[in-house]
């Protein structure tokens, strides 16, 4: 348990989108911390009617890589899940909301280091003529669809919501101004922070900011931010641990 003066009152701006934010700006807030929720993605939902048409109960494998592709997902389900359909979580937070909405997790890597955390497991090895659908955002990386192909699988997509830039007010973009740290999750979230606190860049690069990978911490280093950390992994409880040992 963390002591509640752990963060003694550091105001940290928690950048992931809303429906991501709030279990984060909690932790802090119990860990004596100022959360300041500032999404710079918007999470908007595909509508089922422009889903392509996918017969579920043919694919061998249903990979999720976020806890949205997860909700999304779900929402417009209309039939259980075949039994012999391997059911994937590419870390321990998609996994947490697939047990959530009722899914079972039957395959989850150790570690929640994004799609190099399945790839490098067993059970990926040998992918020859397996029937792989992945359920995401639009965009986003290739390595885990390109990877699976080399290795033998027939692979789709399913994208089940868009990214948007949100539109915060101009108070909002002011109180985001005053954090004294910074969490950013995706590279697409470092380059929406730059683009929205454009005006105020300056003063942010000069602040700390936790990322979760290495590719993030290259990307944010790009655009000028000196004090970068990578957490251990994804999940909240490795965000905050990084957090509490930080020197500001």
């Amino acid at each position: 348990m963390v002591a509640s003066s752990s963060l003694n009152g550091l105001k940290v701006l928690v950048t992931r989108p809303q429906q991501q934010a709030k279990k984060l700006g909690d932790m802090i807030m119990v860990s004596g911390g100022q959360p300041i929720a500032f999404p710079v993605i918007e999470i908007v939902p595909v509508d089922v009617k422009m889903w392509p048409e996918i017969n579920l109960s043919e694919q061998d494998m249903i990979i999720f890589v976020s806890r949205n592709a997860v909700a999304n997902f779900v929402s417009a389900l209309t039939e259980p899940l075949a039994e012999q359909i391997q059911l994937i979580s590419v870390g321990a937070g998609s996994a947490e909301s697939m047990r959530a909405h009722g899914l079972r997790v039957d395959v989850q890597p150790a570690q929640s280091i994004g799609s190099e955390g399945l790839l490098v497991m067993s059970e990926f090895d040998d992918m020859m003529g397996k029937k792989v659908l992945i359920i995401r955002g639009n965009g986003g990386r290739e390595l885990l669809a390109d990877t699976l192909v080399q290795r033998g699988a027939s692979v789709m997509y399913l994208e089940v919501y868009d990214r948007a830039l949100p539109k915060p007010s101009k108070e909002q973009c002011q109180e985001a101004l005053t954090a004294e740290c910074i969490i950013c999750t995706s590279v697409e979230g470092v380059k929406n922070l730059s683009k929205l606190l454009q005006k105020g860049l300056k003063t942010l690069v000069d602040k700390p900011m936790l990322v979760v990978s290495e590719r993030i911490k290259v990307y944010a280093e790009s655009l000028g931010f000196q004090h970068i950390v990578v957490t251990s992994s994804v999940s909240d409880d490795a965000v905050l641990e990084q957090l509490i040992k930080l020197e500001i």
